[in-house]
Formats: C-alpha cells, structure tokens, sequence
C-alpha cells in the first residue's frame, strides 16, 4: 500500500511538474524582426520566398539570393507588391550556393550592406529515381547544392556573426526536410543530403551555444512548391510515396505558412521544428539532443516504447508493399516485352 502512494505521489509531482514546465512562458530568444536583416538562399520561389514576404511584413530587410537574375528580379517585384514595402528593404544577389566563391561574396556583400541576423539556408533539389539509375552527375549536383552549399554560406556568415552576437541574438535557420527523420523514397541522395543537414545542425547548436547564435532546424513535410513537380507522381514512385511518405497533394502545407512557422521558431529560438503529424518521426530519431523542457521530454519517454512496437508492425508492411509493387512492375515490364516481340 505505502508502495502504490508513494507511486502515486510521484506520478503526481511529475504530471505538476510537467504542467508548469508547459505553462512557464519563456522569454524570446529575438523578440521582434522588425529592423532585422535577413539572408535568404534559394529565395527566387517557393518557401524561400515566402519567408523573404513574411520578414518583409514584419518589418525586416531582406536579402534574396538564388542562381536565376531574371526569377529574382521578378520575386523582387512581387515582394514589393505583397508585402507593401519599399524596394529599399530588398537586396538582390545572384549566386550559386554551390560555387563557395559565388556565395561567400554575396554573403560578405549582404553583410556590408546591413549586418545580417538572421541565415536562412534554404536553397535545394531532388531528382527523382533509383539510385543506380540516375547519373552520378546528377547525384553530386545535388550534395553540392543541398549540403555544400549550406557549408558554403554558413562558413562564410559565421566569422561575420560572431563578433555582433554578443550584443544581440543572432540565428542560423537550416531548411532540412521530412527527409531527414526518414526517407523519401525514390529520393536517395536527397535523404541522405537532408539526413547531413540535421547531423550539421545539431553539431553548429552545440558550437554556437557560447556565442549566442542559435540554429534552427526545419523538417517540412510535403510544401506546395515547384520541388515537389520534380518527384515522379506518375507511377510507381507516386504510389509508393502515398504508402511510405504519406503523400497526399490535397493535405500539402503552403509555403506561406511554413514561413510564419519557421520565423516564430527563430524568435523563440527553438531548435527542431516540424509538423505535428511528425511527432512519432522526432519521437524515434530524437537521438541524444533532448527537447527543451523537462515536461516534452517525459511525454516523448513516454510514447517511445509504443511507438516503437508500432513501427515494427509498419515496417513490415511497407516491405510487403515494395516488393509487391515491384512484382507488378516486372509483370507489366515482360508484358510490354511480349507485346513487341509479337508485332515483329
């Protein structure tokens, strides 16, 4: 009896516990963007874009880089249209991330201009298709984009960063994907690259901790952006990203809010931000980084183990798919087969 109060009573003081650690209102990390200046990669279309309107609205400058002068210009107008600004509040900087001299001047020439902030390092592609038979050009186009290319500009803003931060806090904004807490199938390369994005994110977390700069890591799901037009949704990679990845055009998150969601994370300072459906994803792949508060840490302890239980049963099934589907592939491949050969 002693036993299952002193049981209860602890459960009690934790649940307590839990609810002021969820209810203590933490101070903001940058409490308002308004006269900030935000560097924005692949910043031409898509979430990119929507993050350089959002700052805009909330009274930042921003800079906007991508490869392409004529999309920039033309993102430029829009940004001016949209988020009634001045043009004065918009840098334009072509640069390729994925040439280091490219980015690193711009960067620096962003930095002269007004003091960057905030980094958002958001520029990327897939291309779609089985490992072995996509080029391995292709392959080490996207590493040089999706992951040097964050090397590249963080390399270069940090030693520009650190001297400033001090006196203010400063963020570093890394665009990951759903891809980094688990695999996007068809999509190979691009996984691995996003998977790198999160393992540099938690290492600069812990490196920038005495210079005041926090880093954000952003894991989006599925965003209605041209990137998406780039996976094959008309066969067999469209089915099986319904199975694995969930994928559903109708339930796709717009760019627009994602970006207000990724800019209340830099002004909370928040580490790991992604949609609440990818609870059980964080949950599994949390690793040793703990969440913030004591109170989130307990409630992932405690759905781990049946989480678990329930990704063994998932993951049969989605070896049991895989292999039926490419059964029916190799079906339809020797019909096609037969059918030639009776018309010659």
């Amino acid at each position: 009896m002693a036993g299952l109060v002193a049981a209860g009573a602890a459960a009690a003081a934790a649940v307590a516990f839990a609810f002021l650690t969820f209810g203590r209102r933490k101070k903001l990390a940058i409490p308002s963007l308004a006269g900030k200046h935000v560097f924005i990669t692949g910043a031409s279309s898509g979430i990119g874009l929507a993050i350089a309107k959002q700052a805009l609205l909330q009274g930042a400058f921003v800079t906007i880089s991508a490869r392409n002068q004529l999309k920039l210009d033309k993102a430029a107008q829009s940004l001016v249209s949209e988020a009634h600004c001045d043009s004065h509040s918009i840098k334009v900087l072509v640069a390729d991330v994925g040439d280091f001299n490219a980015i690193s001047s711009a960067v620096s020439e962003a930095h002269s201009w007004k003091p960057i902030d905030v980094l958002v390092c958001n520029a990327g592609y897939t291309k779609a298709g089985y490992f072995d038979e996509v080029p391995v050009e292709v392959h080490a186009g996207q590493v040089q984009t999706n992951l040097m290319g964050v090397i590249h500009t963080v390399h270069t803003a940090l030693p520009l960063m650190k001297p400033l931060a001090s006196e203010k806090k400063h963020s570093i904004v890394i665009v990951s994907s759903g891809a980094g807490l688990f695999l996007l199938y068809g999509s190979s390369v691009y996984s691995a690259t996003k998977h790198a994005l999160r393992g540099l994110a938690e290492c600069l977390h812990l490196e920038l901790l005495p210079y005041n700069i926090n880093v954000n890591l952003v894991c989006p799901g599925f965003v209605d952006t041209a990137l998406i037009d780039q996976v094959d949704k008309d066969g067999e990679f469209e089915t099986m990203l319904k199975i694995l990845n969930r994928y559903d055009p109708k339930t796709m998150q717009s760019p627009d809010k994602l970006a207000e969601v990724t800019l209340d994370a830099v002004k909370k300072g928040s580490f790991l931000v992604a949609p609440k459906s990818f609870f059980p994803l964080v949950v599994l792949t949390r690793g040793m980084l703990a969440p913030a508060s004591f109170a989130r840490t307990l409630l992932e302890a405690f759905w781990a183990p049946i989480i678990r239980l329930v990704s063994y049963k998932l993951s049969a099934d989605i070896k049991k798919e895989i292999l039926k589907n490419h059964a029916v592939k190799r079906q339809s491949h020797a019909r096609e087969i037969a059918v030639r050969r009776s018309t010659n």
